[in-house]
C-alpha cells in the first residue's frame, strides 16, 4: 500500500469516528485521553497549552480572511468562529467526512461565515 493510501485511509477511519476523534482532540474521552498520553505523551495541562497555543493567533476582532488547514471536525475552531462574524473563513480539510462534521457543528451554532472546501494542502498551488 502507498502512502497516500496509507493516509487517505487513517483519514477515513478517522473521520467516520468523529466522536473519537473530538474526545482525542479536546482531552474529554477515555480514549482520547489514551491516545494523547501514549501516542502524543499528553496529560490534561499539555493538551490545554497546545489547544490555547493553537487557538492563540486568532485575535479577539479579527475581520480579515482565515485558512484553517485542516479543520477536522471542528471541534476546536468553531466554538472560536462564533464570535467572528465579520471574517472570511476558509476550512480545508483532506477528509470530506471530517468537513461533514465540521459543517454540521457550524450549522449548529448559527455559523454563516465559513466556507468549507475538500482537498490536499499539499496540492495547494501556493
Amino acid at each position: 500500500m502507498s502512502r497516500k493510501d496509507q493516509i487517505r485511509n487513517a483519514y477515513k477511519v478517522t473521520g467516520t469516528h468523529a466522536g473519537f476523534y473530538d474526545g482525542m482532540m479536546t482531552y474529554s474521552s477515555a480514549a482520547g485521553k489514551a491516545i494523547c498520553r501514549l501516542v502524543w505523551n499528553m496529560d490534561r495541562e499539555k493538551n490545554l497549552r497546545y489547544i490555547e497555543k493553537a487557538l492563540s493567533g486568532v485575535p479577539e476582532d479579527f475581520k480579515g480572511k482565515l485558512l484553517e488547514v485542516p479543520v477536522g471536525t471542528g471541534v476546536l475552531t468553531m466554538p472560536v468562529y462564533i464570535d467572528l462574524p465579520d471574517a472570511d473563513i476558509t476550512c480545508l480539510d483532506y477528509s470530506a467526512d471530517m468537513l461533514s462534521e465540521a459543517g454540521k457543528k457550524a450549522e449548529s451554532l448559527g455559523i454563516r461565515n465559513v466556507t468549507f472546501l475538500q482537498g490536499d494542502v499539499g496540492a495547494l498551488p501556493l
